[in-house]
């Protein structure tokens, strides 16, 4: 085998803020409108495939078929029972129908368990770009990190205003608003049930009512998203991971052992439900192995308090306990990372949770501003390359480099072995 070209010189903090910054302006100013699934989509990973090959990686388009838009999905869910309490006038049978099948598909879908109403809507073609380092022989241990090129849409539910006003601040009941949204649902259900089994009356039908405002409450917000149709521009959510991802790969290079595999990912339809990341899992799970596979996502890396995520919007989603450890022995040996912790996401979630919930070590770091629950321009027409706070890139880096080596330290043995 031949040996490896030299690597390239380590960037000073300043230059690969600079160099975030300026390929995130690129790719905003070249594809503007990056919605899942689409033409602007593609054109961003064209462009990031470039990088990748500039850093002299082996790449890989890895299409797959996904839905463009989550909120209609959503609003499909929730509207579903609305209908069901509505029918329920007429027939508690088919209430019961329609809120079981409101109910049971949408905790399959937040499990990745199974995805039953998004398939109402039309698939179509989008693409992961993976650039790989390969390893020499046999690797012990196989380095995944994701970032998505896509971009979110936007409505008034992600407005600042709108999440002072309503929002709930972690360890409130109302904190995770889709699993108080999804437990109605299955409220809704015994309801049905025991008006089948015992018959209507006044008690069950106030309750019928307050428990569907969830329900209705989340069809209007997510219709609201879909009938705007308005893509933002997605600078810090997420180019400014798929930068950084770039700048990681780089720094690796030079620092990973020759039996270290490093795989970098640029998903697409992440923000339609994680498409992307779902799809690879499923075409690459023969080939990356559970015991010898770490997935790092990088999502928001700028515009706000550097953290790791907890995820799950229903059922929580933990990390692997081992790297847990990792993360808080990284962060706690360090007083630069001091004020790192995890933070508990809300609503939504990283291409980390496909590999996650099939028993991967996965987990995504990025920033996140505490005081709102989510990075600064978060899902705004105003996350644009100006308000890209590039300059916490690095950082974000530095913490993603130790928690990397870290990693391969502790999987120093035999293959899989932590």
């Amino acid at each position: 085998m031949s040996p490896r070209a030299p690597a390239a010189p380590r960037l000073s903090a300043a230059e690969e803020a600079r160099a975030a910054h300026e390929l995130v302006a690129r790719i905003v100013a070249e594809a503007p409108r990056r919605m899942a699934t689409s033409g602007d989509e593609r054109r961003a990973h064209e462009l990031v495939r470039a990088e990748m090959v500039e850093l002299g990686l082996r790449t890989e388009v890895h299409a797959f078929r996904w839905n463009r838009s989550t909120y209609t999905v959503l609003a499909l869910h929730f509207g579903l029972g609305v209908v069901g309490s509505a029918a329920a006038l007429g027939s508690p049978a088919l209430a019961l129908a329609l809120h079981a099948l409101a109910a049971v598909s949408f905790v399959l879908e937040s499990t990745r368990a199974a995805f039953l109403l998004r398939r109402v809507f039309p698939f179509a073609a989008s693409q992961n770009v993976l650039g790989l380092r390969p390893a020499r022989g046999t690797p012990r241990l196989r380095v995944v990190v994701l970032a998505h090129v896509d971009a979110a849409f936007t409505g008034v539910v992600f407005r600042p205003a709108f999440i002072a006003r309503f929002g709930s601040k972690p360890g409130s009941p109302l904190y995770k608003s889709l699993r108080v949204a999804a437990a109605a649902l299955v409220a809704l259900c015994v309801t049905d049930v025991l008006e089948l089994a015992l018959g209507g009356s006044w008690p069950l039908w106030v309750a019928r009512v307050g428990l569907t405002l969830p329900a209705l409450i989340a069809t209007l917000l997510n219709l609201d998203v879909v009938l705007r149709r308005e893509i933002v521009p997605g600078a810090s959510d997420d180019l400014a991971g798929v930068a950084a991802m770039l700048l990681l790969g780089r720094r690796l290079e030079s620092e990973l052992p020759d039996d270290v595999e490093l795989v970098l990912v640029a998903t697409g339809c992440e923000e339609a439900g994680l498409g992307g990341a779902q799809a690879l899992l499923r075409d690459m799970r023969t080939r990356w192995s559970p015991a010898d596979t770490v997935v790092l996502g990088l999502d928001s890396p700028a515009n706000g308090d550097l953290c790791y995520y907890h995820e799950g919007e229903v059922l929580p989603v933990p990390l692997a306990p081992w790297l847990e450890e990792v993360l808080v022995s990284v962060c706690a040996a360090d007083a630069a990372f001091a004020d790192v912790r995890a933070f508990d996401i809300p609503v939504g979630g990283t291409d980390a949770i496909p590999f996650a919930r099939a028993g991967y070590a996965a987990v995504t770091l990025g920033c996140v501003d505490r005081r709102a629950g989510a990075p600064r321009h978060y899902h705004l027409p105003s996350d644009t390359p100006e308000h890209l706070e590039s300059e916490q890139i690095p950082r974000a880096l530095d913490l993603a480099e130790r928690v990397i080596a870290a990693v391969v330290a502790r999987a120093g043995g035999p293959a899989g072995t932590r």
